[in-house]
């Protein structure tokens, strides 16, 4: 470590006024905070903020080292346990050995010939809404588009992992992870952290949604073992799952962890996601006409196959810009476990290493006019240009999203059958207003005008 800068010659905000930014600006406005840090103190910076340590890094090389490179190095952020709290020891939230056992146990289950099975099944529940919309298409109706496609995600994850037996329910699972959201966000933008054990209201409140995410999920669990059913669907897939050095299945609990981890991953971030690139699609009518001619062209007015789907390359570059624009995951942390050298400053172990995503996705250095909508940008040729962690919307290294593929086969199928079939403009009203919680939601709800195309 010869030549290297001590922690403490790391440049940031100033002392007091970071404290009222942190809030004020951080609560109110987390993402114009970071661009402006990164404006005024360049690519790593430290935030002084009580009893932590934390760094922000937003080089992609450096990225890189930490999620790849020197990944054994690193833990997960102080952020991760506000999380864990709502999901347990899921993949998103563990550690260690026992990561890496359930990892092995899950990762068959969204291997490429199990997506492949459950893609007619994405097909049929897209199908299910577009016949619905169609009624009121006929009409000229205004839609309420975000509660469109939080059901359409809702029944995709419910059947694909529960074989449509929480359906009577999915509605209260929506408001409890909803509600879960908001407590996560506020323990984690806290500069003031509370033991656990303290029964403040927000803890009661807390301990409340727990013990009802918990009866639902156990329920499902526990019939399913009762009745001794094997259905083709993911949560089948985990209770068969064993680990290939021990032989072992997972607990209950540990099944209650990992299924609401990929409810919470496959529907609720898929939701967002749809959300901006219809937002996009309808700034960009130009983009949109190349993307209709794509579809028109390839799938000839016949739903989507596993087959044809590969030859839409525009579509996963309008899939891939708009998550640049508008990543569901806005930012991620590490935390470190021993002594690390970034860019030649020593940062010490148990400092947690923060990287938004979202300030990356926009800087112009590394992305020419980052606030325009150009999914061009995504060509083989283009990306080439590119480092590979200038763009990182789920993650890298060894904990890459395991659901990457079935959430862009997930929004694959749904533009191409509602954009087949309607015309769907957004609100000329609507305020493209970002409320980045533990993801980027618009802050408005989206309404649209739709009707059936010509």
């Amino acid at each position: 470590m010869l030549n290297t800068k001590k922690y403490s010659d790391l440049q940031h905000p100033n002392s007091f006024l970071f404290f009222i930014n942190n809030l004020l600006q951080i609560r109110n406005d987390k993402i114009d905070f970071f661009i402006k840090q990164k404006e005024k103190l360049g690519d790593i910076y430290k935030l002084e903020i009580p009893n932590r340590k934390v760094v922000v890094v937003t080089q992609p090389e450096w990225i890189k080292y930490i999620l790849v490179d020197n990944n054994k190095n690193y833990t997960k952020s102080f952020a991760y346990d506000a999380i864990k709290l709502f999901l347990g020891n899921g993949l998103l939230s563990s550690e260690g050995e026992f990561w890496k056992r359930q990892r092995r146990m899950a990762q068959p289950a969204f291997h490429k010939e199990k997506l492949a099975f459950m893609f007619q099944n994405m097909v049929n529940q897209t199908q299910h809404c577009v016949d619905e919309l169609s009624l009121l298409a006929d009409t000229k109706q205004t839609i309420h588009l975000s509660n469109v496609l939080y059901k359409l995600t809702l029944d995709i994850v419910n059947s694909t992992l529960f074989y449509n037996e929480v359906a009577n329910t999915t509605n209260q699972i929506f408001k409890l992870v909803s509600k879960g959201n908001e407590y996560i966000s506020k323990r984690v933008n806290s500069p003031i952290q509370l033991p656990d054990w303290m029964p403040t209201p927000n803890r009661l409140t807390e301990n409340a949604i727990l013990r009802a995410m918990d009866d639902v999920f156990f329920d499902v669990i526990e019939r399913r073992k009762n009745k001794n059913e094997i259905h083709h669907d993911l949560l089948s897939m985990l209770m068969e799952a064993r680990d290939e050095e021990t032989d072992e299945g997972m607990s209950n609990r540990q099944l209650r962890d990992e299924i609401l981890t990929i409810f919470i991953a496959g529907h609720e971030t898929t939701q967002i996601a749809l959300s901006w690139i219809f937002y996009l699609l309808t700034q960009n009518p130009d983009k949109k006409a190349i993307l209709l001619q794509e579809i028109d062209s390839v799938l000839k007015g016949q739903p989507p196959t596993i087959q044809n789907i590969r030859s839409l390359h525009y579509l996963k570059q309008v899939i891939d810009e708009a998550m640049r624009c508008f990543p569901p995951a806005w930012i991620m942390g590490r935390k470190t476990i021993h002594t690390d050298v970034i860019n030649g400053y020593e940062i010490p172990p148990n400092t947690n290493v923060i990287m938004p995503i979202y300030v990356v996705h926009h800087d112009p250095q590394i992305w020419e006019n980052p606030n325009e909508f150009i999914p061009e940008r995504f060509s083989f040729d283009n990306l080439k240009e590119k480092h590979k962690f200038a763009y990182f919307p789920f993650g890298g290294g060894p904990r890459l999203c395991i659901g990457n593929n079935f959430a862009i086969q997930e929004m694959q199928i749904a533009l191409c059958m509602f954009l087949q079939k309607f015309d769907i403009i957004v609100d000329k009203n609507f305020k493209p207003e970002l409320d980045p919680l533990v993801t980027l939601r618009p802050k408005h709800a989206l309404y649209a005008t739709i009707q059936k195309r010509n």
